[in-house]
């Protein structure tokens, strides 16, 4: 064991110095690409690292090379490619949408690439957000996906935000780009972005996917943008003008909580690339998925478009007499953490819950445990199924009603303990109980402190945590 710390150590060490040793390169690069053009005339595809070879009229010779197979294209062409290495664009959330997303923006030669996103690579992450790989482990993800797309195109810049946007830096942030993609997962965030979005005048390609099934729409379009629009006057409906109130939290759902394919999000996160291109180089309205969302469903491999309401004109973000001129709290608005790692309710009195070394102490010292304790765990089968602790028994939380929760309120004469993945739909379902029984036997049940979480870290370290 001491000699796999200490590879596992030295290890890490040389990844440092590898990636200090790319960075320098990557930096000595452009300074030389700067250096043998600095006499050349200025050019306009990212003219401030390169500078202009006479074989075209707006593009660089190593650019034409480089984007012929899109340039080509009579929707991009030699102006359109001009546009997408002048653009810059904006993704939050460098997860399975993000990395996708900023894979093909980056192979496309989107001039300038920002990515913001507070978390670390986690291994449960890699199945799907493919620009992070096991040597990423615990690295910031703005940083691994930057490092990503660096060794895939040294031609544009790609800046980094190893934060949470928050009002309090989002407005500051948004000025220096021109549209924003939606890569998030959670319903604090997307209220954010679309005032922000709004505020700011720049259009949102929003994406979703959860399970097998995932979303797709442009909020905020403006067609004086565009110049190729003739319906300079036409604006799309913004996230409000659909979603003026927040879903209640326990309506929402997760990847972490309820899974995801890995291509699903693939699938959404290349779209959004596509739309953000389309946007770009000059579509209109009717060619963007602008008052239309786009459901695509894994299991029957089938996409359909629905048709959305037009614009609010009494939204209280983008109507013309707006409510909200300023970014809120919308952790505050939504009831609901942006963070959801960071997730932890406190519903349950103390004496109504117990922490994994003492369950695991009365679990020891019970010679007929079972008998009298019951360890009610509340979630999914499929998550049952992957790993639990010996003698417990599945209630799923969602189906915890009816003749589900009567069956198991029968149970009351022993003590029960409910336990999920990090202590939180356990106390819901405890809270669900302890509102059904007498005060009097209200002492019987319990919630797993911190959940299965929790008891691997402080009782049995071989116990998976996904």
């Amino acid at each position: 064991m001491d000699r796999i710390n200490a590879l596992e150590n030295e290890i890490e060490d040389l990844r440092k110095v590898l990636k200090d040793k790319e960075d320098e390169l990557y930096k000595l690069k452009n300074e030389w690409v700067i250096n043998k053009h600095q006499n050349g005339p200025e050019q306009n595809c990212n003219i401030n690292v390169h500078s202009k070879v006479q074989y075209g009229d707006l593009l660089p010779k190593w650019a034409i090379e480089r984007y012929s197979r899109q340039i080509l294209l009579p929707e991009i062409g030699v102006q359109g490619q001009k546009r997408i290495c002048e653009a810059k664009v904006l993704i939050v959330g460098a997860g399975g949408l993000g990395c996708p997303a900023a894979l093909y923006l980056a192979g496309a030669g989107v001039g300038e690439i920002g990515i913001v996103d507070y978390d670390s690579v986690d291994i449960t992450n890699i199945h799907r957000q493919v620009l992070h790989g096991e040597r990423d482990e615990h690295m910031s993800k703005a940083e691994s996906a930057a490092r990503t797309l660096r060794s895939i195109n040294s031609h544009i810049k790609i800046q980094t935000y190893n934060l949470q946007l928050s009002p309090s830096n989002a407005m500051a942030i948004a000025k220096r780009y021109d549209l924003i993609l939606d890569c998030t997962d959670n319903v604090p965030t997307r209220y954010l972005l679309n005032d922000l979005c709004v505020l700011s005048k720049l259009p949102l390609i929003s994406g979703s996917a959860l399970k097998m099934e995932g979303q797709l729409t442009i909020y905020g379009y403006r067609a004086n943008g565009n110049t190729s629009n003739k319906m300079d006057s036409y604006a799309g409906p913004c996230y409000r003008c659909l979603f003026p109130t927040p879903p209640p939290p326990e309506a929402v759902g997760s990847c972490s909580a309820n899974g995801v394919a890995g291509p699903i999000p693939g699938v959404i996160g290349v779209l959004q690339a596509l739309e953000a291109i389309k946007y770009i180089v000059g579509y209109n309205q009717t060619q963007l998925l602008v008052e239309r969302l786009l459901l695509f469903d894994g299991d029957y491999l089938t996409f359909r478009n629905v048709q959305l309401r037009p614009r609010n004109p009494q939204c209280a973000a983008c109507s013309d007499n707006p409510t909200i001129i300023q970014l809120k709290d919308y952790e505050v608005m939504c009831k609901m953490q942006a963070k959801e790692k960071d997730l932890e309710l406190h519903i349950l009195p103390a004496e109504n819950r117990i922490t994994p070394s003492q369950l695991a102490e009365d679990m020891n010292n019970a010679k007929e445990v079972l008998q009298r304790h019951l360890l009610v765990d509340v979630r999914s089968e499929a998550e049952f199924q992957m790993c639990r602790i010996d003698g417990s028994v599945n209630y799923p939380i969602e189906k915890l009603r009816g003749e589900k929760l009567d069956q198991l309120l029968e149970e009351i004469k022993k003590c029960l303990t409910f336990i999920c993945r990090r202590g939180n739909d356990s106390q819901v379902a405890a809270k669900t109980v302890l509102d059904a029984i007498d005060s009097e036997n209200g002492g019987r049940i319990k919630d797993l402190t911190g959940g299965l979480h929790a008891w691997s870290k402080d009782v049995d370290n071989n116990f998976p945590v996904y």
